[in-house]
């Protein structure tokens, strides 16, 4: 990390005080007067709420939350929110924070099962407009859209695709994690979202969020389901629900997935400890959802990296639900690279496209991406 040069701290100080300490974080003095401009309106907010209205609480709490961050306390944790889509996702210690990148990625999986289900309902209209000359009638209208969120974190990208695809689509959203706090915050950021106005009535119906290890194979001692166990459990619950909807002689269905999207655990243990991972990372966020935890018994594909072992899982679980779209968020281009190829080792070149995105230049351009480096996705449709 380069230092910072002297005169960009004397410049920095004679603006204000506060600016050096956050300087050390933010690197940029344009980035420095932003945080500062946050943190300046949190604090009063925080003294009209809390404290008694004087002018030295606010100011004696804005000069500690900026010595704070300076030590790389993340921003969000202390502003107790991430903006993502035009959602509002609540931060707390414990639970991974939203990144711009996954929203982006939302946002293509969004368009691309937009596109699915669209060319399905068109498919569905003209099969209904030749049936009709048979005298064929009662054709079932177009299920919900079925999809699946993997170590779901705050609930963020379960709740930008319902926002995104609402109000065209019925929807069925599943989103599954195993840490109970992020569980917890998910459920919190549904009904924040919900009382803001920035979700539909339906998504608390259309939403669930429920505790699973997806890389276990054998429920653990401590009561948390496989990922196989909670999804039968949940289709049979919902069958149970709706038994009067279905026909007689129908068999139970299994969970029909339109899109699996996950942004699992990738970084490896060496890029944690070495630098690679940014100090406020490293430091405050929880490893459990950065740095997969070691599965001796675990039986994956051979030569798989251990940064790399939800991946092969995750695609195992992907084809068995005959997923449509599949989006997995990778943490570089070098390890969505081993993706493909990991998929391509697994399944029928012929039955599937896959590509890393974004690869289009005007698509980095317009998201933001460097052109070598930082997170990529691979997108893997169906054919």
């Amino acid at each position: 990390m380069p230092r910072i040069r002297p005169s960009t701290l004397i410049k920095a100080y004679q603006e204000n005080p506060l600016l050096p300490l956050l300087l050390k974080e933010c690197r940029t003095l344009e980035s420095a007067r932003n945080e500062l401009r946050w943190l300046r309106e949190h604090a009063l907010r925080t003294s009209q709420t809390r404290q008694p209205q004087t002018t030295t609480p606010w100011r004696t709490y804005l000069s500690s939350i900026c010595r704070q961050r300076s030590r790389g306390y993340p921003l969000q944790y202390i502003l107790g929110d991430q903006p993502f889509g035009d959602l509002e996702i609540l931060c707390r210690p414990g639970v991974l924070i939203p990144r711009p990148d996954t929203e982006s990625y939302v946002l293509q999986a969004a368009k691309l099962v937009e596109q699915i289900a669209l060319e399905k309902l068109s498919g569905n209209k003209e099969d209904k407009e030749d049936k009709e000359d048979s005298d064929t009638t009662n054709v079932p209208q177009s299920k919900p859209l079925q999809i699946l969120d993997l170590c779901t974190g705050t609930g963020c990208i379960t709740l930008l695709l319902h926002a995104l695809l609402s109000p065209r689509f019925n929807l069925r959203i599943t989103g599954i994690d195993i840490s109970p706090a992020a569980l917890s915050l998910a459920r919190k950021n549904l009904a924040h979202n919900l009382q803001a106005g920035h979700l539909t009535h339906r998504a608390s119906t259309d939403i669930k969020f429920h505790r699973a290890d997806i890389m276990a194979v054998n429920p653990s001692s401590n009561g948390t389901p496989t990922i196989e166990n909670l999804l039968g459990e949940y289709v049979a619950a919902e069958e149970s629900d709706h038994d009067h909807e279905r026909d007689q002689d129908s068999s139970p269905r299994e969970l029909e997935c339109d899109l699996l999207i996950s942004n699992p655990p990738y970084i490896s243990t060496a890029d944690f400890r070495n630098g690679t991972t940014a100090r406020s990372v490293r430091l405050f966020e929880p490893r459990l959802a950065l740095v997969p935890a070691p599965r001796p018994h675990l039986t994956t594909t051979a030569d798989v990296r251990p940064e790399d072992i939800f991946y092969d899982r995750i695609l195992d679980i992907s084809y068995r639900l005959r997923s449509k779209v599949t989006v997995l968020e990778c943490g570089d281009i070098q390890q969505a690279e081993r993706v493909v190829s990991m998929h391509t080792s697994m399944a029928p070149p012929a039955e599937f496209r896959v590509q890393i995105w974004p690869w289009a230049e005007e698509d980095m351009a317009f998201y933001g991406f460097h052109s070598s480096g930082g997170s990529r996705c691979v997108i893997i449709q169906r054919v």
